[in-house]
């Protein structure tokens, strides 16, 4: 008894020791963090020197004369002038493979594809450019709102000339870098009946990568958050940019919304509708849900009607991504060490954290996102008490001695127990897993093994049939803490001597190598997902 007393005393110093109530990353900042170094902005744009003649200028003002405008041009050149023009733009994309995979609207790199236009863009626009130097803005606008401007637009523009034209297309990464990038697949754009996605490649490896999840399981009223680089939020923007630093460009904007509706497009395909919000510049960017997966892409809204935008399913990409030979969902190691810090983030394990984040900042430096949650990492360590931080590890470390202190007395207080030499030998603690608490069955079901977390090698042996599994201690006798795990999530039966595996109702599914399950018998070497890949997975032997 005295062994026992002392044994459940120590327990209760080291648990006491180790309890701090530290700060804690919610769901929803988890998620942004987890989402953003992966959105890109997309430039493709031209420019180019619009030369003309000052003959042109006075005979465009002859021209407006005679059609009653009383204007006077001015600034007028000896010969030939210049002004700077471009065309096109720029949006958003996502990284869908770590290898430089990257998705997007095909209107988002349209500007730069088809040269015939292009060049006829930069020509107007340099007319333009040209037309306001040389003539009042006041003036011009009058002559706009009688609808004749365009006229005399295309008058200048087809009496110029281009020189020095330079096309750009160019991903930028959320932390900075700019690449060169390839068109590996385009889809037409939706007046065309097409999907209007676009897959790019870039040259660079080891990026972050967003999952994506599954469209057909989207439903009216879902929680979504769209991520893009709207241009009214950049340096650039006429009316507010002046007041922006450059480097908050690269800043992606996180907008939450829901689906409003599902509808058809005019080929019969799924589009989602939405009042999340999308401007200019955040067509191609992601939606995405809770858990931080893609569910459609940004594609179109009116301007006239604010809280109605559409999105193009994801599973549209994926289709996409298939035809051309590129593999969705690939984790490299950027996201693994970059998955095990968010985790860390969201259980208080601030340290386990933030030694993660640095090895994800190896591979992905300078990112805003990751400076800002490593600054998070430290300013949560710095919170905990001194004694917590360094009591805890003392306590834990000769607790551990301790124990094995008070086994050893226990082994030789004289009680003729016996242990088996392979349980001696083995690194892990197995347990014998009951339902109800009811004495173990002599015929165990099988054993599961926890393949990652702090749990990782910890084997559960099945004693029993009607074993719940889920996260609330109350109801389920194997409890797995992780925040994708349902209360109730899944329960192991015995039937004609077969395992099988139930799933109740969880919130984010249970999957039986890789492959979503309501039931399942399991087989000898099955892997198992309680709530996803990310979540917790578990081995089975029969």
């Amino acid at each position: 008894m005295r062994i026992r007393s002392l044994t459940a005393a120590l327990f209760l110093v080291v648990a006491a020791a180790c309890r701090t109530d530290v700060a804690r990353l919610d769901d929803v900042q988890k998620m942004a963090y987890q989402v953003k170094p992966a959105v890109v902005r997309i430039s493709a744009f031209a420019t180019a020197e619009f030369r003309y003649q000052a003959a042109a200028i006075k005979d465009i003002e002859g021209a407006m004369r005679a059609a009653g405008h009383e204007v006077a041009s001015r600034n007028l050149p000896a010969g030939t002038a210049a002004v700077e023009t471009g065309a096109g733009g720029s949006g958003t994309g996502f990284i869908v493979h770590p290898d430089g995979y990257i998705l997007t609207n095909s209107h988002v790199i349209a500007p730069t594809r088809d040269l015939g236009a292009l060049e006829n863009d930069l020509r107007r626009n340099g007319a333009i450019a040209a037309l306001v130097r040389h003539f009042p803005v006041e003036e011009l606008r009058s002559i706009y709102r009688d609808d004749a401007l365009d006229g005399y637009i295309d008058q200048l523009a087809s009496r110029g000339s281009l020189e020095k034209m330079r096309r750009i297309n160019e991903v930028e990464l959320s932390n900075g870098e700019k690449l060169a990038f390839e068109v590996r697949k385009s889809e037409p754009s939706l007046t065309q009946k097409g999907s209007d996605l676009a897959l790019l490649h870039v040259e660079r490896r080891g990026l972050p990568a967003l999952k994506l999840g599954d469209s057909e399981g989207v439903g009216v009223g879902e929680s979504i958050w769209s991520i893009g680089y709207p241009a009214v939020a950049s340096s650039t923007d006429d009316v507010i940019g002046g007041w922006l630093s450059r480097e908050s460009d690269l800043e992606a904007t996180f907008n939450p919304g829901t689906i409003t509706a599902i509808k058809k497009n005019s080929a019969n395909a799924m589009v989602f509708q939405s009042n999340v919000a999308i401007y200019r510049g955040n067509s191609g960017g992601p939606a995405v849900n809770r858990n931080g997966d893609v569910v459609g892409i940004s594609t179109w809204g009116h301007t006239n009607a604010e809280q109605i935008k559409f999105l193009v399913p994801v599973n549209a990409a994926r289709a996409l991504m298939q035809s051309a030979g590129v593999a969705a969902n690939v984790e490299g190691d950027f996201n693994r060490y970059y998955r095990d810090a968010l985790e860390g983030a969201s259980t208080g394990r601030w340290d386990s954290a933030r030694k993660n984040l640095a090895a994800a900042s190896r591979l992905f430096p300078n990112s805003p996102d990751l400076i800002r949650f490593r600054r998070d990492a430290e300013r949560a360590l710095l919170s905990v008490p001194f004694w917590q931080r360094h009591l805890a590890v003392a306590a834990v470390g000769g607790g551990a001695m301790l124990i094995a202190a008070v086994g050893s007395v226990a082994l030789f207080a004289g009680r003729k127990r016996r242990i088996p030499k392979d349980v001696l030998k083995a690194t892990t603690v197995e347990s014998v897993v009951t339902p109800g608490g009811k004495p173990a069955d002599p015929s165990v079901l099988g054993k599961l093994t926890i393949l990652n977390g702090e749990r990782a090698g910890e084997r559960l042996a099945l004693g029993g049939s009607g074993i719940r599994i889920g996260r609330e201690t109350a109801i389920c006798e194997i409890v797995l803490q992780n925040p994708k795990v349902s209360r109730l999530h899944a329960e192991v039966v015995s039937i004609d001597g077969k395992v099988l595996l139930i799933d109740r109702n969880s919130s984010n599914g249970t999957f039986v190598n890789d492959q979503k399950i309501d039931r399942r018998f399991l087989t000898d070497g099955d892997i198992i997902h309680f709530g996803g890949r990310n979540a917790v997975a578990v081995a089975f032997h029969a």
